[in-house]
């Protein structure tokens, strides 16, 4: 393929490309429909990849340094997009969900009371009769019968198991308290209770053999983190529900919509607790260390959470509500 050939069958695209980049730069930084997103990422590699022909077989052309800023002009405008998409991501989990969790304090609370107060259900429930354990406690753990043992949780094998077990138990848990917020919040609220009181009734079963303080060993380090996370997700159902409930001067429909908004920074806000609860699940719970250590992994995250929850993002709160964090009828 010559010189000329090259151009003809080419220069479409590059016209196309140069004018959906003027279109941007008119724009002023306004973001772009879909479809021409997705068509200037394909037209930038088709151009990037003339450039490298025309480089090879056109050195010194006039293709060759058309091509090199219009090359230049796409990289720079697709990458400061994606820099500026990072930043947006930074400020929604460093500052927006910090400030939706004190926005939305009463839902998160309610559902951490729950949970709380399944816990001691189940808790006082095994001690009384220790029969319950049949309904309460999951069957892979039912029928292990744990012994103390000097310098021991649970045999190796068992502990991968457990953990992973109450981590895939705790993810479903906070989909499902989310998900069932439509029910009004009630199906928000029996999930919680529920959840609550098997992990007191496993409580409850290694209590009765003296193995409480290595179970909270194995739970907490991990368990801290995906239980605020479960609170959150919990206040996020309780934040579709109650609008439904109590509208307050606003219509369903706006309450609603307000309390979905309010919803969905929680819940995604609880993903990364759930990620590196797992990744603790991966490297700190199975692993053979002092069990102070574990406690004191639990503790860190414990401290570390509540610091996330509390502080970032104060001065932005007001404009966050404003946004609809806040704002509509809240239990």
């Amino acid at each position: 393929m010559n010189f000329d050939q090259f151009v003809a069958r080419r220069q479409e695209t590059w016209k196309e490309l140069d004018q959906i980049l003027a279109t941007v730069q008119q724009r002023g930084g306004r973001r772009l429909p879909l479809e021409q997103v997705e068509r200037l990422g394909r037209l930038y590699r088709k151009a990037a990849s003339d450039l490298a022909y025309a480089r090879t077989y056109f050195p010194g052309s006039q293709a060759e340094a058309y091509l090199n800023q219009l090359v230049g002009r796409a990289h720079n405008i697709i990458y400061a997009e994606e820099t500026q998409r990072l930043r947006s991501l930074w400020r929604f989990f460093a500052y927006t969900v910090p400030a939706g969790v004190r926005g939305a304090w009463r839902p998160v609370l309610l559902a951490g009371g729950l949970m709380l107060l399944g816990g001691l259900v189940g808790f006082l429930a095994i001690l009384t009769d220790p029969n319950l354990a049949e309904a309460l406690v999951p069957a892979d753990f039912r029928y292990y019968k744990p012994e103390a043992r000097d310098g021991e949780i649970l045999p190796a094998e068992w502990r991968t198991l457990f953990a992973a077990a109450i981590f895939q138990n705790n993810v479903w848990v906070a989909l499902l308290a989310f998900g069932l917020g439509v029910t009004l919040g009630v199906g928000t609220a029996l999930v919680l209770f529920w959840n609550g009181l098997i992990v007191g009734a496993l409580a409850a079963h290694w209590f009765q053999v003296g193995l409480s303080f290595s179970f909270w060993a194995l739970i907490l380090p991990h368990g801290v983190l995906e239980l605020m996370a479960i609170f959150m997700a919990g206040g996020a159902g309780f934040c579709l529900g109650w609008p439904l409930v109590a509208p307050g001067d606003l219509s369903r429909r706006d309450a609603f919509v307000a309390g979905a908004r309010r919803a969905a920074v929680l819940v995604v806000g609880a993903v990364p607790l759930l990620l590196i609860a797992a990744a603790i699940e991966g490297f700190i719970t199975p692993a053979a260390l002092p069990e102070w250590s574990k406690y004191a992994v639990a503790a860190l995250t414990l401290v570390l959470g509540l610091a996330y929850w509390l502080l970032p993002g104060r001065r932005g709160s007001h404009s966050a509500g404003a946004g609809g964090l806040t704002d509509g009828p809240a239990p």
